[in-house]
């Protein structure tokens, strides 16, 4: 995660890696700047270089066939929404609301709609092809000294979903 001053921090990541659960950080334009394997594993969404809004919109695999993504959809418009309202609109900020507003009517709609506060919070499914349907339940989680990123950990919503991202762990292991 780069710092005002230009450096690179390499310890978020290590942290990032540290950790068993999957987790994520994003910067405020939804990007995936920061993330472990398993989070990778779990799905193509959560891997570094991955902008969420853009994966959410503009991939029409992800619409046809994520469980609740209509609920997916508004969360994330309302995600990049407020990180509007938290930071200066920039140039990268315009350029992707102006590429999803002419790219998916799907996102038109939610942004024309003027999406309430994300959410903190909630339960996401993912439909892995390797082990199966996972639900895990996530937090985001901000640092008060780096009010760019957000941080997302995820944990299992139930034991089926914990058993499968343990075989998924297992696969990474071989």
């Amino acid at each position: 995660m780069d710092h005002e001053d230009g450096t690179t921090t390499a310890s978020v990541q290590e942290f990032v890696d540290a950790l068993v659960e999957p987790v994520v950080v994003f910067d405020r334009h939804l990007d995936v700047v920061a993330a472990n394997r398993i989070a990778g594993a779990v799905s193509a969404s959560l891997t570094v270089g991955t902008n969420l809004a853009r994966f959410t919109f503009l991939n029409p695999y992800v619409e046809e066939s994520v469980e609740g993504w209509e609920d997916q959809a508004h969360r994330t418009a309302a995600m990049l929404r407020d990180s509007l309202e938290q930071h200066e609109e920039d140039a990268r900020f315009r350029e992707l609301v102006g590429e999803l507003m002419a790219r998916s009517s799907a996102f038109a709609t939610e942004w024309a709609a003027g999406a309430v506060r994300s959410a903190q919070r909630g339960v996401s499914t993912f439909d892995n092809p390797l082990v199966g349907r996972i639900v895990l339940r996530w937090e985001q989680l901000h640092r008060h000294e780096d009010p760019e990123h957000v941080l997302v950990l995820w944990v299992p919503a139930d034991d089926g979903s914990a058993a499968r991202l343990e075989e998924l762990r297992g696969l990474l292991d071989d």
